[in-house]
């Protein structure tokens, strides 16, 4: 019988893990890493930027909510927004100039949003023609399809939707002329499956960092809009 192998955060090296929001386990492990706060879809972002660091040292990044799943030095410049902080942007309208970042990244912020859709269409913007943007939401494979009430629940972290598969549809849908990819990535402490969606106005960025992916390998699909 093989030996046992504790579970070791791939961000921080850290060994000891504490329950998740409302005390959630995922497959009876603790997800959240008490060294970095990490949670499973942090660790599998990480993968996947980790990949791709060399192509990132003359991009500027944006992300909602710092977390670590990037590392700042990775990038030229990195700024973060803080939810009710003087350094805090509106998604849905950031004031900013279009093609400002290179990379816009939002992990499990897209839900907290009353517009979803048009959050997604002011990253595109600020992201410039052939920039990023990554998007975690929750548990998108759970269900069939979207289900949006229109309000802010506070019975599940004051969420305005519940993502289902036909996430990356809704995007084509609403923007066309979007390159859409799905990358599915594996969480090393719980083993929990999630998917990163990358969104650009262009190919060629997208096109380079799948190349490093294949390399990995990294499962990849690609969306029509």
């Amino acid at each position: 019988m093989p030996n046992y192998q504790a579970p070791v955060c791939n961000i921080c090296g850290g060994t000891n893990f504490s329950a998740g929001f409302k005390g959630r386990l995922a497959h009876g492990v603790k997800p959240m890493c008490d060294g970095c706060n990490s949670m499973e879809r942090h660790r599998i972002l990480y993968e996947l930027y980790s990949a791709v660091s060399s192509q990132l040292s003359d991009c500027r990044a944006l992300q909602f909510a710092p977390d670590a799943s990037v590392k700042r030095e990775w990038f030229a410049e990195y700024v973060g927004s803080v939810y009710g902080s003087a350094n805090s942007y509106n998604m849905m309208d950031t004031g900013l100039d279009e093609g400002r970042f290179e990379f816009v990244i939002s992990n499990h912020v897209l839900e907290h949003v009353p517009d979803d859709i048009q959050a997604i269409k002011e990253m595109v913007r600020v992201s410039g023609p052939d920039g990023i943007v990554s998007l975690t939401i929750p548990t998108p494979t759970m269900r069939w399809e979207t289900v949006d009430w229109g309000w802010a629940d506070p019975d599940i972290n004051y969420h305005y939707r519940d993502y289902g598969a036909d996430f990356p549809q809704l995007i084509a849908n609403a923007i066309p002329g979007l390159q859409i990819v799905s990358a599915s990535g594996r969480d090393p402490v719980t083993g929990i499956h999630d998917i990163v969606y990358f969104i650009s106005s262009g190919e060629a960025r997208l096109k380079n960092m799948a190349a490093k992916w294949a390399k990995v390998p990294v499962p990849l699909a690609r969306h029509v809009s």
